[in-house]
């Protein structure tokens, strides 16, 4: 685990301090009412799904398809919480990854409560598999409920894998408001695609052919298609949809 973890760590959770709770005013029911559709959910391929209770500090729920590749149980994720994952991951990811929560969560914290809702942090990571080798995974941070006061009680967490960058990729984190698109906090670090690439893949996404696409931007096809490749080389991806969904996590789309 990297040196300055705990320091760095405590920093992070010493966050949620301001938020002061009155447990005996949190509803649990609403946490119940909720997860039906979350073990749907995290049945999705590639997918799982975790609630983080800020009050009591500790997952209320975590339902994972991961935990087997990762060499890990369910028991002891949700004993140790957060940490059992910071014990597997790059050790290059995890300063970036707790300043990417701490300023993210910062942010959040600072919202009207009737617009903490409305935001989601993004970020990737690496993690170390069973087999020694290391699986990229893509987060989505989302405050599930607030309490009487206004603060984040439930955090639903949706992790996802997605294609590996290669070892000098720079972190991708980002900061959403999901209703309009805008982006926080990181926005001024770089996108892995430029504006024509994600215009290009967002007509893409629709069905359109690489023909319709120039058509539609009055360019050439082979532009658009120099595009296609530089899309797939700098995600990573397979194929567009590949692409598309990954860059759809990333709040590019």
């Amino acid at each position: 685990m990297h040196p300055d973890f705990e320091r760095q760590f405590a920093r992070y959770l010493a966050l949620f301090d301001s938020q002061e709770f009155d447990g005996t005013t949190l509803d649990y029911s609403n946490l119940e009412r909720h997860l039906g559709f979350l073990r749907q959910l995290a049945l999705v391929e590639n997918s799982s799904v975790a609630v983080m209770d800020l009050y009591k500090r500790k997952y209320a729920f975590l339902q994972s398809k991961f935990l087997p590749v990762l060499g890990m149980e369910l028991e002891e994720v949700m004993v140790k919480g957060p940490r059992a994952l910071y014990e597997l991951m790059h050790p290059k990811d995890v300063p970036v990854v707790i300043d990417t929560l701490y300023k993210g969560n910062d942010f959040l914290l600072r919202q009207p409560a009737g617009e903490k809702k409305e935001y989601k942090i993004i970020y990737d990571f690496r993690l170390r598999a069973k087999s020694g080798e290391y699986v990229r995974f893509l987060q989505q941070l989302l405050p599930l409920e607030l309490d009487a006061k206004g603060n984040i009680w439930l955090m639903l967490m949706l992790n996802d894998t997605v294609p590996d960058r290669g070892e000098d990729a720079p972190p991708q984190r980002k900061v959403v408001n999901a209703r309009t698109g805008k982006q926080f906090v990181f926005a001024d670090e770089g996108a892995p695609l430029s504006r024509r690439e994600i215009e290009i893949l967002g007509l893409l996404s629709k069905g359109m052919a690489s023909k319709e696409v120039a058509d539609e931007l009055y360019i050439s096809v082979n532009t658009v298609n120099n595009h296609r490749r530089s899309i797939l080389e700098k995600m990573n991806a397979a194929n567009t949809a590949e692409a598309v969904r990954y860059a759809v996590s990333l709040g590019l789309m």
